[in-house]
């Protein structure tokens, strides 16, 4: 009894399989559309991958567009020195700075940032000069190794041309040995 019924499964295997390739290949016609169904994919694949390329495009600039508004609502960054220094001291806002920094200037090669150095009016103007020039280049190293490209920046000396508090007081004078990242 067991025979036969295995003998009866097999012959019910045998007819669903028989009777599924009829069905798909004679008369629905699939089996001869194969190639047809194959390039139909790849085209659907191919126009996916293009809808998805388009997209990070846009989102490269949409996230350029929201690094440049990040820069522009930080304002000017600025580093302040102390006297007859170079030494650079950073804060904790740089990541993000520099982050959105590279990202806008990465997707706007032709767009530059200057590096402007500042002192105070104690010492001569030769030394002024010397020491706002190595601050600006301080500031300009530490872009360089947050990923800023070399190219892109651009160094100035203002010396203590240009002071942004008065130099009568020690308090006025600390301000004035600075320097600041100006995007162009």
């Amino acid at each position: 009894m067991k025979r036969l019924s295995l003998f009866f499964l097999l012959l019910l295997i045998v007819w669903i399989i028989i009777a599924s390739y009829l069905y798909v290949c004679k008369i629905c016609g699939h089996c001869d559309n194969k190639k047809q169904a194959a390039q139909t994919e790849i085209t659907d694949t191919l126009k996916a991958d293009t809808v998805a390329i388009k997209t990070d495009i846009t989102s490269v600039e949409d996230s350029a567009a929201m690094a440049l508004d990040y820069l522009r609502e930080a304002g000017t960054k600025i580093y302040y020195f102390e006297f007859a220094s170079a030494e650079l001291s950073t804060g904790n806002g740089d990541n993000k700075y520099f982050s959105a920094l590279r990202l806008y200037l990465d997707n706007n090669p032709d767009i530059s940032v200057t590096i402007v150095g500042h002192a105070c009016n104690r010492g001569s103007f030769e030394a002024n000069d010397r020491f706002a020039n190595l601050r600006a280049e301080a500031v300009r190293d530490y872009c360089i190794e947050h990923g800023i490209n070399n190219d892109q920046i651009k160094t100035v000396s203002k010396s203590d041309t240009e002071p942004a508090a008065s130099n009568d007081t020690e308090e006025g004078r600390k301000l004035n040995r600075r320097a600041e990242i100006i995007i162009n």
